[in-house]
């Protein structure tokens, strides 16, 4: 028994001398959407037991180790990286979900907008290039989401979190890399990340700071020298010293410029490398789960090397353990106080409105994901920018209190766009736009739209007074030319459902407006003006004029959630509405008409109810089912001639094309439409889609029925979807097919009919 005693002393005595309890660090390459490799090396790491006990990222690295190290789980980082939102919050633009409808329902798609700004004290007008290509205002938002309780439970000290942490930012002024160690979590790996160009630099201390790669990225001596692990196991996702590729981005051109050469030469002996050049674009992050298999399988391969250098290992429940303490410590997510600054007192109240700040009752609790919301929609309006939000943590009133710098966009932007088409429907589109922020939001707009199918004028004003419930008065004075005179329209065999005629409609417009809801809108709208109708007299070559004077009230009521302007995937849409006209036919060719009929009263009244809807059948948008009803009744009257009233009637046109010419079988003053419209995902933004529409009316040409489909591929580019669409008219006969290619955004003004 003595001498078992003596053994165990003397091991215990030799213990801190013969056995080291080794500690590992993990570094973290840049990369953009290729460092989403690091959650697949993470996994495989977890699963065999490797222990981390240091982390240091520089860029992409900085966001997975900080969410690793913030006490993050594999499962939250892949369902991050799955989810479709870093392509979103990469975009450039702030999702359709945050968007007031009133603001987008009549608002005309451009490809590009170019801001008109003041030159310092002389405000001579310029153009303001913007200070990059990013919105972050949603990745800023994230950021805070995922790292502001982390941060607050770790009391701003990077060594405190979960795994002790740094991450490296670029000093633009000085040229230099900087391990940020403490202060705010979030706003630290901002800096990391701003890729120059793509994302705005951010200021830390008083210095401007931009991606950390551009100087350090494989930050394995600044880990090294502060932490002093024993094991170093880097994990690379970029090129180390190989050439560029020639279809290279933009944006991965700049950044092979500007970084500098970073040292990849881990001491030997007690470091092993992962690396892979992964091979996708810096910001293409619809790869998400192919990287992050490629990630895993090398950390696979590596782990018997690993294993060799770590003989620690920490289990699946120690590692659950660690995480459940850390976040035992993080504080609920509830907002406080509300700071803005930067802008007018005026305009303050306009955004704490459009937050719908005003409507929160003092100490009432708001939860950071409302407030998130509210924000978004603020800046979704165009108006208003922001720089990135500070959330502190008031330990007095156990919430976050908001510093929000924000700043008014300039009042003046020149809006480009159109079509550019296979077929006649060619427009060029240009908008001036003035947007001024003050008691209340107001706006002007002149549209110019040229085409020799479709010509279209708009002048229109809109002041909106901003409560929950934003009201809106709307003014304007549009002129439209529809001419099928000439022209080709795709078509590839026989044409016999489809006449040449030319409308011109000429009309003010008020309107008043309530958005009761961020996508719905009521409005009671007024039109008053002349259209007149040009066209081929039945039997003869000679052309007829009629013309209508009108008064048309009309009351609105639409919701629409859809995610695209031009052929939707997900999302819907419902409006329904009634109208009343009351006018005047007046016909100066009185010989080719009925005397009685040339210059009479009409009036009419009308409703309309439309449903379409996309359901996600994969859960990913690799396939949605789409489907539309539409249902009309009016007392439109007869004309004095059989065109004029076709003219004058109604139109059921699901399709883009069925917009484009006049097809007389599809004016009715009563139908019932229902279409099926599958859709496709082939590769990343190219789609196909196809659309069955069949339409229900009295009787035309001794026919109820009536269908139209359509075949397309559709390739989403940022200015605009790219279309082919092979479409067929009705199915009697082998006539009526066509094809057609576009690219950008087709425009069609509003109607004076409505309908």
């Amino acid at each position: 028994m003595k001498r078992l005693s003596a053994i165990i002393i003397s091991f215990l005595l030799l213990l801190p001398f013969g056995v080291k309890a080794q500690s590992v660090g993990v570094v973290m390459s840049g990369g953009g959407a290729k460092g989403l490799y690091h959650i697949g090396v993470l996994r495989a790491f977890e699963e065999n037991g490797i222990p981390i006990d240091y982390i240091s990222g520089t860029s992409m690295g900085s966001i997975i180790g900080g969410l690793y190290a913030a006490g993050y789980t594999i499962e939250e980082m892949e369902e991050i990286a799955l989810s479709g939102d870093l392509e979103l919050w990469v975009s450039g633009r702030i999702n359709d979900k945050y968007n007031y409808y009133f603001v987008d329902n009549d608002r005309i798609k451009s490809m590009i907008r170019v801001p008109i700004g003041a030159s310092g004290e002389v405000h001579r007008r310029r153009v303001v290039l913007p200070d990059a290509m990013m919105n972050t205002a949603e990745i800023d938002l994230a950021l805070n989401s995922f790292f502001a309780q982390p941060s607050t439970a770790a009391k701003g000290d990077f060594d405190s979190l979960m795994i002790p942490f740094r991450c490296i930012a670029t000093d633009i002024y000085n040229h230099r890399a900087v391990e940020l160690r403490s202060g705010d979590l979030a706003r630290a790996i901002r800096a990391s990340m701003a890729i120059p160009v793509a994302f705005p630099p951010t200021i830390i201390d008083s210095v401007l700071m931009c991606d950390g790669g551009c100087y350090d990225n494989f930050p394995w001596k600044s880990l090294d020298d502060t932490f002093h692990p024993d094991i170093l196991i880097g994990v690379s996702c970029t090129n180390m010293g190989s050439k560029l590729a020639k279809d290279a981005s933009v944006v991965e051109q700049l950044m092979s410029l500007i970084t500098m050469p970073s040292d990849f030469n881990l001491p030997e002996g007690r470091s092993v490398l992962i690396n892979r050049l992964v091979d996708v674009s810096m910001l293409d992050f619809s790869s998400a789960a192919e990287v992050m298999a490629q990630g895993y399988n090398d950390a696979l391969s590596a782990i018997p090397q690993i294993r060799e250098l770590v003989s620690r290992r920490m289990t699946p429940e120690e590692c659950a353990k660690r995480r459940e303490e850390f976040r035992k410590k993080c504080p609920k997510a509830m907002i406080g106080e509300v700071n803005i600054d930067g802008i007018t007192e005026d305009q303050k109240s306009i955004a704490r409105r459009m937050m719908k700040m005003g409507s929160v009752k003092k100490n009432t609790p708001m939860h950071a994901q409302t407030f998130s919301d509210n924000y978004l929609s603020m800046l979704a309006n165009g108006s208003i920018r922001s720089e990135f939000p500070i959330f502190t943590y008031n330990y007095a009133t156990e919430k976050y209190d908001v510093s929000l710098p924000l700043s008014m966009r300039p009042k003046f932007d020149i809006a480009i766009g159109g079509n550019i088409s296979s077929t006649a429907f060619n427009q060029a589109y240009i908008g001036l736009n003035y947007g001024k922020v003050g008691k209340v939001l107001q706006t002007f707009n002149l549209d110019i739209l040229l085409g020799p199918v479709y010509t279209m004028a708009r002048l229109k004003g809109r002041t909106a007074l901003i409560y929950d419930a934003p009201i809106y008065f709307d003014y304007g004075y549009d002129f439209n030319i529809h001419n099928t005179l000439s022209g080709n329209f795709g078509n590839l065999t026989s044409v016999d459902d489809s006449e040449p005629i030319r409308m011109v409609e000429n009309f003010i417009t008020v309107a008043v407006g309530n958005a009761f809801e961020r996508k719905s809108v009521a409005e009671l709208r007024v039109n008053t003006g002349l259209d007149g109708f040009s066209y081929a007299q039945e039997g003869s070559a000679k052309r007829l004029y009629s013309n209508f004077h009108y008064i048309a009230p009309g009351l609105f009521l639409e919701r629409s959630s859809l995610n695209k302007q031009l052929f939707p995937t997900r999302g819907s849409m419902f409006a329904t509405s009634a109208i009343y006209v009351y006018g005047r036919v007046r016909n100066d060719n009185v010989e080719a008409v009925a005397p009685n009929r040339s210059n009479m009263i009409r009036q009419w009244w009308g409703a309309k109810v439309h449903w379409e809807h996309y359901l996600d059948v994969t859960s990913n948008e690799a396939f949605t089912l789409g489907y539309s009803v539409e249902g009309l009744y009016t007392t439109h009257p007869e004309f004095d001639t059989k065109e004029a009233t076709l003219l004058s009637s109604p139109l059921y046109a699901p399709l883009l094309h069925s917009r484009m010419i006049y097809m007389p079988e599809f004016r009715a003053n009563r139908y019932v439409g229902v279409g099926i419209m599958p859709t496709a995902r082939i590769y990343k933004n190219l789609y196909a889609r196809l659309s069955l529409y069949a339409m229900a009316r009295d009787r035309f040409d001794g026919k109820v029925m009536h269908y139209m489909s359509d075949l397309s591929f559709i390739y989403h580019t940022p200015i605009g979807p790219v279309s082919l669409a092979l479409t067929k008219y009705n199915l009697h006969n082998s006539k009526n097919l066509y094809l057609t290619f576009n690219f950008g955004y087709a425009i069609f003004g509003r109607k004076g009919l409505y309908y």
